[in-house]
């Protein structure tokens, strides 16, 4: 098979997993996205990141083709620096799950306000929300908020690993038609390609969606059970360079 595109998760298969703003790609990464780029294959990224937070990213890869933000509430358009597709949460939804949310005191909830980083529903202004986030769980409480949060109509409800150490799984909120699946559908749409000829790759629990809409589904070694089980291909850790060598074993050779 002749791959098209090559989509990547971000925390955990590109870099560390981690709460801070995407680092600047390493030049091993650099080159092979540039390879693949100047061979015709599309590459893009779907994060559950704003778009603050990848910057660095697509200046590192000078990203020309559409990548998928907020979990896939959002899809930007680098070229021309514009969102060109979302799915954001109703304010009666997002009320519901703030609701919820609040019980916890101790829990730190952000909220992707208009590509906006807020702590507080008291900030909100315009309540044109694609994600409510919430940063610094236990895996016990992450499954705990999980089931709450997944009673709520009209959300999708995912976990994932987003640091490290005892507190290092997020939980993130989107509307019900926003996520990895249906965004690279809708990207599939835009590139006109076939989900055979699309790569996916990912580790965490919001990477469910990416692979099971990819033609081969790509597993990093440090990836959840869960992911590693619907996988085609192991690859290295993102400690490795794992992206790196996908990418010369599927496309570059």
């Amino acid at each position: 098979m002749k791959y098209k595109a090559v989509i990547a998760d971000v925390d955990g298969t590109l870099f560390p997993p981690s709460e801070m703003p995407s680092p600047k790609p390493s030049e091993k990464l650099i080159e092979a996205v540039k390879k693949v780029t100047e061979m015709g294959v599309a590459f893009s990224i779907a994060s559950g990141r704003s778009l603050s937070w990848v910057e660095e990213i697509i200046r590192g890869f000078d990203l020309k083709t559409p990548i998928i933000l907020d979990n896939g509430a959002r899809i930007y358009d680098c070229k021309n620096k514009k969102y060109i597709w979302e799915s954001l949460l109703s304010k009666e939804t997002a009320e519901k799950v703030l609701s919820v949310l609040k019980k916890d005191k101790t829990l730190r909830v952000y909220i992707a306000d208009d590509d906006e980083r807020l702590s507080g529903e008291a900030k909100i202004t315009k309540w044109k929300i694609s994600k409510i986030l919430v940063l610094g769980v236990t895996p016990a409480k992450a499954d705990k908020l999980y089931k709450e949060l997944k009673m709520i109509p009209y959300i999708h409800a995912t976990k994932s690993v987003s640091g490290t150490g005892e507190k290092s799984q997020s939980v993130h909120v989107t509307n019900f038609d926003a996520t990895k699946q249906v965004a690279v559908g809708k990207l599939l749409e835009i590139l006109r390609l076939r989900k055979e000829e699309v790569i996916g790759i990912g580790d965490s629990y919001n990477d469910f969606p990416l692979l099971m809409a990819s033609g081969l589904r790509v597993a990093m070694r440090n990836a959840v059970p869960e992911i590693k089980e619907i996988a085609d291909y192991i690859a290295p850790s993102y400690e490795e360079e794992g992206v790196v060598e996908v990418l010369e074993r599927f496309i570059i050779k």
